[in-house]
């Protein structure tokens, strides 16, 4: 008799722990229970309840630990509200590491309306990792790259008259164009 109460706290424990993918809160905010998933550029194909899209990036800088670059983006939602930030999780392209710095600039949304936002992204990849990367685009060029990660859009969503205070994570996995001019690749023989 006395494993039973253990035997019961141990499903509820596995159940909590399978069941939910997020946290329940971030920096103070409900994080949305159902994520948006992006997996093209096409808005055309689906209607989604919320978009995010970028230009090509712009090169800032490099130093010995990291090359530096920009990101201008535009968000759409099906409703109004007010982005307070943008945070980043696991960003990958083409399997290497990409830290994107946290976007604070907070500005409105218009329901169904796409919107660029007021400041640019800044972004670094650490000097090994882009070696790495220049390396293998040089002897096995991509024609897309795979472009993979979270992004949690922190803000005030309206509903029913009523003010939100969400965290939507927004999962995408993206291929887009190589952005690089296509160069003879490296045979080694």
């Amino acid at each position: 008799m006395k494993a039973g109460p253990a035997l019961i706290f141990l499903l509820l424990a596995a159940f909590a722990v399978t069941g939910q993918k997020y946290p329940d809160r971030i920096d103070g905010y409900k994080v949305h229970n159902k994520p948006v998933e992006i997996n093209s550029n096409d808005t055309k194909d689906e209607k989604r309840d919320f978009d995010l899209r970028f230009e090509d990036p712009t090169f800032t800088g490099a130093s010995i630990t990291a090359i530096k670059f920009e990101l201008q983006a535009s968000v759409r939602a099906e409703r109004a509200g007010t982005i307070e930030k943008i945070r980043f999780e696991r960003l990958t392209v083409n399997g290497i590491p990409v830290e994107v710095n946290e976007f604070t600039a907070a500005f409105d949304l218009v329901a169904n309306e796409m919107i660029e936002l007021p400041e640019r992204f800044s972004a670094s990849v650490s000097s090994l990792r882009a070696a790495n990367a220049v390396w293998l685009e040089l002897t096995d060029p991509k024609k897309e790259w795979r472009v993979m990660g979270t992004a949690f859009v922190f803000g005030r969503f309206k509903r029913f008259g009523m003010t939100f205070r969400r965290a939507i994570p927004v999962e995408f996995d993206l291929s887009v164009k190589n952005p690089i001019p296509e160069v003879r690749a490296v045979i080694f023989r």
